[in-house]
């Protein structure tokens, strides 16, 4: 019993900027892929064959990028959205890729565990409820939208509560699983007040018409991969989550004989490191390289990138192909993550 996924990607990513200043931010990368590799790989290990991507802003570099999905075992259709007008609009634009069946909905900047994917849909093949809503745990849902379950079925949501007034602890994860039905509320659904149609809405509008909308508990890591230091933090996770070690080598990265490596560490192909100390948490992507004496620790070199010899990076990502002087040390510092080598 397979589904259709349609994965929402046309946003501008205003919050990951600089680094959405040359790419969409589906193609931020993670963990040494971009992030929408890791959301249409996850389904398509699900068997969910069918995909459909709405995209804009930079969004040719998706299709570019991606091409027909083969690569990544699917099937990809392609649906522009040229105006921003919310979530809700962005799914009517895939009307005639969802027909009257059932699919599976997903926001563009969601990074979880494979395994969740297959755990969405085992549960839709078991239960096949009405609708599926997954969730994932927090402190205070206050950033995203706080959802109410009483066993196992969602009572309530509410979007961007006020910060320490909710008394649930599950957060809306942006994957979900929906019947055609949607696309009629949507058709009927107000503006919100930010004068966007948005899929919350419609959900609050199906728990009122007694839509039986079942919960999935999302299990490891969440990120909503919001900005550069989001995207550094979840790296390491993920990378923690693959290797048992927290290294993970291409077999034909390259290091120094006195290289010092603190997990957890990715290397691309053909990634150079010298005999230098790296860790915890770097990814050096392909053809990315790191000089003799360097140290580097909480960062990402993107694709080409170069770090000298004797540099000191801490909390920073360099761009494609930038390069950062020999001798050179930036430091960020926590979330506050610096974007080296950049136009």
């Amino acid at each position: 019993m397979s589904l259709k996924a349609v994965i929402l990607a046309a946003g501008e990513g205003t919050r990951m900027r600089p680094l959405t200043h040359r790419r969409p931010k589906p193609l931020v990368p993670v963990a040494g892929r971009p992030i929408i590799e890791h959301i249409v790989g996850g389904l398509a290990s699900a068997g969910v064959r069918d995909i459909c991507l709405v995209i804009g802003h930079l969004g040719e570099q998706i299709q570019e990028r991606l091409g027909d999905g083969t690569r990544l075992g699917c099937r990809l259709h392609y649906v522009w959205q040229e105006h921003y007008g919310g979530t809700g609009a962005a799914v009517l634009l895939a009307r005639d890729f969802i027909g009257r069946e059932r699919f599976v909905l997903g926001w563009g900047d969601i990074i979880i565990p494979p395994d969740n994917y297959r755990n969405l849909m085992r549960l839709y093949r078991v239960e096949q409820p009405d609708a599926i809503l997954s969730v994932n745990r927090v402190d205070d849902p206050w950033e995203g939208a706080a959802v109410y379950v009483e066993h196992g079925r969602v009572t309530r949501i509410i979007e961007k509560p006020e910060r320490g007034t909710s008394s649930t602890n599950f957060n809306n994860a942006g994957l979900f699983v929906f019947g055609p039905e949607l696309l009629d509320i949507l058709d009927e659904t107000e503006m919100s007040e930010r004068g966007e149609l948005e899929v919350p809405s419609a959900i609050q509008t199906m728990l009122e018409q007694g839509v039986t909308i079942r919960s999935c508990v999302v299990e490891g890591y969440w990120s909503d991969v919001a900005r550069p230091g989001t995207a550094l933090a979840v790296s390491a996770r993920i990378i923690s989550h693959i290797s048992h070690s927290g290294l993970l080598f291409h077999p034909e990265a390259r290091l120094g004989p006195r290289a010092e490596l603190i997990p957890p560490v990715l290397l691309g192909p053909d990634a150079v490191v010298g005999n230098a100390r790296i860790g915890p948490n770097v990814v050096v992507m392909a053809g990315a390289s790191v000089g003799d004496g360097a140290t580097v620790s909480q960062a990402m070199l993107f694709p080409g990138a170069c770090v000298g010899n004797g540099c000191d990076l801490r909390h920073v990502i360099v761009e494609e192909d930038g390069s950062v002087p020999a001798g050179t040390g930036i430091c960020g510092a926590g979330e506050n993550v610096l974007v080296a080598g950049g136009d």
